[in-house]
């Protein structure tokens, strides 16, 4: 933990750096603990566009300025917006740390959201919903969420709907932003070759030419979490119907969060999964199939995907509950704990030679938890987990029948 650092700067804005001085880049992210759960239902998806809007020119740079100076730098600029978070971040030379951290920070507090490039980015991200409503298998990930979660915010689709892309404006936009993006709900995170103190000198100096016209209180919202089960059909003609299996999951912070990795791993999470090697492999019923584990603040869930002919469909689910059922009632191999765990162990291992997965990995921990985990802690959980804590989760979330949502896309035979 020695090169680990947290602090809360003169802003609001709270830093927290690891040094890897082997490294010869520097990871920097913006997270703005805001998503699609926190926007009501007339603004959904305004957390997205706002995303959009952060690159279209500030207060210093136009857009073309903006894309020029990243390139000179040789790193990458990117952004993303999840169901509670959204993120800002740039990859570079830890040379050019101080070009980078004025970028970021111009580019989160400077951006000016003019009048047209709203009108031009509704457009692009309409492109972009009839995107996912093209593709099945996004599409039935998002009626999936539509399905599970009935009138909760976390069924919202983080792009937004046409009808409430259309309605935007600049005031609702800024409304919006002055509420959320306020410096004491920023975590700034930063990984690579530095020096703390520089980090947190650079930022302090741009961010004391910010104007005070952020809402100072922290947005605290509890969210309905309550689930949706049962079996939801919607017809389309395609050549393959796919389709979702929702199951119980648990938050970020349970104590069983590695022992559900490895239930996840065994189940559809690998090559080597009972999923993929039964469903796909043996009995050759579906290209794509998958399990994952999605965790959120204060729940989370379990799913299944899988892309099949029509005539296979009830065949190929019926495959996947036994599997699931089997798991339950204990067929789980020692071998399978084992190799499990090991593909988690060196996966983890691997994502350490990276300072961008260093930087996310101690913002998750910092937003959730509350506090630095140090690699040895993880590693060591890894290992703790045994066939008991799989076998035992398994019966947590896969035991209950009626707590099963199926959502199909497609045709059914």
């Amino acid at each position: 933990m020695k090169n680990f650092k947290r602090e809360v700067l003169e802003s609001g804005i709270t830093l927290i750096t690891e040094k890897k001085s082997y490294f010869n880049s520097i990871s920097i992210g913006l997270w703005v603990k805001t998503g699609s759960v926190y926007e009501p239902a007339e603004l959904n998806g305004i957390s997205h566009f706002i995303e959009h809007l952060l690159f279209k020119g500030t207060k210093n740079r136009t857009y073309k300025e903006i894309n020029r100076e990243i390139d000179l730098m040789g790193g990458a600029l990117n952004a993303f917006t999840g169901t509670e978070l959204t993120c800002l971040y740039t990859k570079v030379l830890y040379k050019n740390y101080d070009n980078a951290v004025d970028l970021l920070i111009d580019l989160m507090f400077n951006s000016l959201f003019p009048e047209d490039e709203i009108e031009k980015e509704k457009s692009v991200i309409l492109q972009e919903i009839s995107g996912v409503q093209d593709d099945p298998s996004d599409y039935s990930m998002e009626l999936f969420h539509r399905n599970f979660y009935g009138n909760s915010s976390y069924a919202f689709p983080i792009l937004g709907t046409e009808n409430t892309i259309k309605n935007f404006n600049r005031k609702k936009i800024l409304d919006y932003y002055y509420r959320h993006y306020n410096p004491g709900n920023i975590i700034i995170s930063v990984a690579g070759n530095f020096e703390h103190d520089k980090i947190a000198g650079s930022i302090n100096s741009r961010m004391g030419k910010i104007a005070s016209q952020f809402d100072s209180k922290i947005v605290q919202k509890k969210f309905k979490t309550d689930k949706v089960y049962g079996d939801f059909f919607q017809d389309k003609d395609l050549e393959q119907t796919h389709f979702l299996i929702g199951l119980e999951g648990i938050s970020r912070s349970d104590e069983d969060f590695f022992s559900v990795e490895v239930l996840n791993t065994i189940l559809g999470g690998s090559v080597s999964s009972k999923l993929f090697q039964e469903v796909r492999e043996n009995k050759g019923l579906a290209y794509s199939i998958y399990s994952n584990s999605v965790f959120h603040r204060s729940d989370g869930y379990f799913y299944i995907y899988a892309g099949v002919s029509p005539k296979k469909f009830k065949l190929s689910k019926e495959l996947i509950f036994d599997i699931i059922d089997g798991i339950v009632g204990g067929d789980i191999s020692d071998d399978e704990i084992m190799n499990a765990k090991k593909h988690i162990y060196d996966g983890f291992l691997l994502g350490m030679e990276s300072t961008g997965n260093i930087m996310n990995r101690n913002a998750i921990n910092e937003i959730y938890e509350g506090r630095y985990v140090p690699k040895a802690q993880v590693l060591k959980k890894i290992e703790k987990v045994d066939k008991q804590a799989v076998k035992r989760i398994s019966e947590r979330l896969f035991s209950s029948k009626k707590n099963r949502n199926i959502s199909v896309l497609g045709k059914v035979k």
